[in-house]
C-alpha cells in the first residue's frame, strides 16, 4: 500500500501515515519499518532543527494573527477528543486523545472565512510529537437560492513538527466544493475533497442532520455521514466510512460548552480494520 511505504518513484506518504502503529489491515509489512519507526531514533529530532520548526509554526501563526484588525470577527474553539478519527482513518493510534483548538476569521458579510486548525496528540508524546499538525483552510460561501447553498475552498495541510521536515513531504493540499439544502429536512450536503498532492484522490461526504432545541440554551444535535474515498491515500475505492454523531450544545453568555459522542463505522480495510468509537468536549466562543 502506498499510503504506508515508499512509491515506486521514491515518494513518501505524509507523515501521519508513515507511523508503523498505523497499520489499517493488520499483519502488513511495509518493508521500510526501520526508515520510519520513530521509536528506533537514538535522541530524536536535534535541538537546534526543533527550535526552527517551532518558530517557523509561531511565526505562520503569528502571521495569522497579526493580520486580524480589531474588529475582525473571529470565532475560538478548542476541542479535546478521546481519539483523532478523520475520514474513518484513527491518525492518533492505540486510542491515543488529541487536543485541537482552532479560530476562525469571518470577512463581514463577503462570503469569505479563513480558518486556522491545529491538533496536538496527547499520548505518547515521544511518538506523536511529531505528528502534531497546522492546516489552514481559505473557504467562500455564497448561497444561490433561499434553499441551496454552494461553498468552495482551499485547505493546506501540514506537519511542520515532522523529524524530516520538507514541503514536498510534510505538506499537502486540498481542494473542496460543497453543496447544501439547508430548507430540507435533516439539511443534506454533499462535499468533494481532492488532494492535489500526498492525497492524489478524491473523498466525497453525504452529510444530514437535524437540531432538537432542549431549552433557551441547550440544543441537542444529531448528524450522520457517509464517505466514499477514491484512492485518497490508499490504493482502491469505495464506501469507507460511516459515522453517527451527537453533541450536546449548552450556551453560558458568549461561550457554548459541547460534549459530543459519535461512531464510525468502517468499510475499507485499508482505511481501518476496526470500527471506532470516539467522544469529545468542544469549547467555543
Amino acid at each position: 500500500m502506498k499510503p504506508l511505504n515508499l512509491d515506486e518513484e521514491g515518494g513518501v506518504s505524509p507523515p501521519f501515515m508513515r507511523r508503523p502503529a498505523w497499520n489499517p489491515a493488520k499483519g502488513i509489512q511495509t518493508g521500510h519499518e526501520d526508515l520510519f519507526d520513530r521509536t528506533k531514533s537514538k535522541g530524536g529530532m536535534p535541538m537546534k532543527s526543533t527550535r526552527i520548526r517551532a518558530a517557523v509554526a509561531a511565526a505562520f501563526i503569528g502571521v495569522f494573527l497579526s493580520a486580524v484588525p480589531l474588529s475582525a470577527q473571529l470565532t475560538f474553539q478548542a476541542d479535546t477528543m478521546s481519539k483523532y478519527i478523520w475520514r474513518g482513518f484513527d491518525l492518533y493510534a492505540d486510542n491515543n486523545p488529541a487536543f485541537q483548538p482552532s479560530v476562525t476569521y469571518t470577512f463581514g458579510e463577503s462570503g469569505f472565512s479563513l480558518n486556522l486548525w491545529t491538533s496536538f496528540a496527547l499520548g505518547e508524546r515521544s511518538i506523536y510529537k511529531y505528528d502534531d499538525e497546522i492546516d489552514l483552510t481559505l473557504a467562500y460561501d455564497f448561497q444561490i437560492s433561499e434553499n441551496f447553498d454552494l461553498s468552495v475552498g482551499f485547505i493546506h495541510y501540514g506537519w511542520y513538527f515532522d523529524k524530516n521536515f520538507s514541503l514536498k513531504n510534510s505538506t499537502s493540499q486540498e481542494f473542496f466544493v460543497s453543496a447544501g439544502l439547508p430548507g430540507m429536512i435533516f439539511e443534506p450536503s454533499l462535499t468533494i475533497y481532492y488532494d492535489a498532492a500526498l492525497g492524489s484522490g478524491l473523498y466525497a461526504l453525504l452529510k444530514g442532520g437535524h437540531t432538537i432545541s432542549l431549552s433557551e440554551t441547550v440544543d441537542l444535535n444529531l448528524s450522520a455521514g457517509l464517505g466514499y474515498n477514491n484512492r485518497q491515500f490508499i490504493d482502491n475505492s469505495g464506501l469507507s466510512d460511516f459515522t453517527l454523531s451527537a453533541s450536546l450544545p449548552i450556551k453560558f453568555g458568549s461561550w457554548t460548552l459541547a460534549p459530543q459522542i459519535n461512531y464510525t463505522f468502517v468499510f475499507l480495510e485499508s482505511v481501518n480494520a476496526e470500527n471506532e468509537f470516539w467522544f469529545g468536549l468542544s469549547i467555543t466562543r
